[in-house]
């Protein structure tokens, strides 16, 4: 089923598919989070919207980072360190312009100094491009050392259990748990903490380097989701019911701050929605399938504006305000202006990038 080089490289179109479904759960989620009422987050409807936002978003982000790492061109690790700084000062830019700023305007209009604090805590948490900043650096030092598929299965083992002893540890002074943060939830600020999370671009390079080997893809995934349905369903029954230990989707801090058992299970989910994704994409009308490319592709930007919007439109519309219309709305018109936004964004660099390559070839020439 597998061969010796590398021969499935084309685009993974169910990959696309699940993360573009990864972004709409994603933005749904978190306009919920912001701006629904209580009514709302606790109905069946709410808690569908919070499960979605959960295991298939961003377990499915980073796993399928490190998928990607088995086919980006550009292996040499000084690429992979670029785009981890990259992507971590981006995390703290993101920061600045979706919480940092609106915060700071409604301390100087409503004199709270709470929000001044608050203005503070957003600059410095933790999210997730802060965590695929880190992720990306340490797929950088493993590409310097060329360590093999055995060392990094132990590093994603042993960072989870790691994870265990560190989690209970509480900072007190509010800047060094805000940078230790970083490494493991040391706040309530720290919302990918790097021992919580690499598990995910771990394992998910490691199914990369299957799949992107795989001959028989159908055969592939009929195994893959019957394995990742007992680990998901078995791991849920042993962690969760019989041995009775709290679930990372009980609470939004045991979300973020899950363990080495919710990494399992968790894991053994996006392996299962993939594999079942896989199987429907003869189904899928063609210009979803388009849609969910295109989001794929433009992650990173949605990611950004989505969150922008959603910091700036907080500072219009209450929280905890909107019931099930006014959420589905608001949520459609996000969507929209992030999905335009991001196909702006990627034209304007695309036709950048030509007009400094003509120019280049110009000077070339002379």
């Amino acid at each position: 089923m597998f061969t010796e080089e590398k021969s499935n490289t084309g685009r993974q179109l169910e990959l696309d598919v699940a993360r573009g479904l990864a972004i709409f759960f994603m933005i749904l989620v978190h306009v919920q989070l912001y701006f629904s009422k209580e009514e709302v987050i606790s109905s069946w409807f709410g808690k569908i919207i919070d499960f979605v936002g959960g295991l298939p978003a961003a377990p499915m982000f980073m796993f399928l980072l490190g998928v990607g790492v088995n086919y980006t061109k550009h292996e040499e690790p000084k690429v992979f360190f670029k785009r981890g700084l990259m992507l971590l000062a981006g995390g703290y830019i993101l920061n600045f312009l979706r919480g940092f700023l609106p915060y700071l305007i409604n301390y100087f209009i409503l004199r709270d100094l709470s929000f001044y604090y608050g203005a503070l805590v957003q600059l410095f948490s933790v999210d997730i491009f802060q965590f695929a900043g880190l992720a990306m650096i340490f797929f950088g030092l493993l590409k310097y050392l060329r360590e093999d598929y055995l060392t990094i299965t132990i590093c994603a083992i042993a960072f989870a259990l790691s994870n265990i002893f560190l989690s209970d540890i509480n900072i007190d002074n509010f800047w060094a748990s805000l940078f230790i943060g970083l490494i493991w939830g040391a706040s309530e600020y720290s919302y990918f903490p790097f021992l919580t999370w690499i598990f995910y671009p771990l394992t998910g390079y490691l199914f990369g380097c299957l799949l992107i080997r795989c001959q028989d893809k159908r055969k592939f995934y009929i195994r893959a989701a019957i394995a990742s349905a007992l680990f998901f369903f078995g791991g849920i029954f042993t962690f969760n019911w019989s041995i009775g230990l709290q679930s990372g989707l009980n609470t939004d801090i045991a979300y973020y701050h899950h363990f080495f058992t919710d990494n399992i299970t968790f894991t053994a989910f996006v392996i299962l929605e993939v594999s079942l994704i896989s199987f429907i994409m003869p189904y899928i009308p063609k210009g979803l399938i388009y849609l969910m490319t295109r989001w794929s592709m433009n992650a990173t930007p949605i990611y950004f504006i989505h969150w922008i919007l959603i910091g700036w439109t907080a500072l219009i519309i209450a929280g905890d305000s909107l019931s099930y219309l006014s959420f589905i709305i608001l949520s459609i018109v996000i969507i929209v202006i992030s999905n335009l936004g991001a196909e702006f964004y990627r034209k304007f660099t695309e036709g950048s990038s030509e007009v400094s390559k003509r120019v280049f070839f110009k000077r070339s020439k002379k």
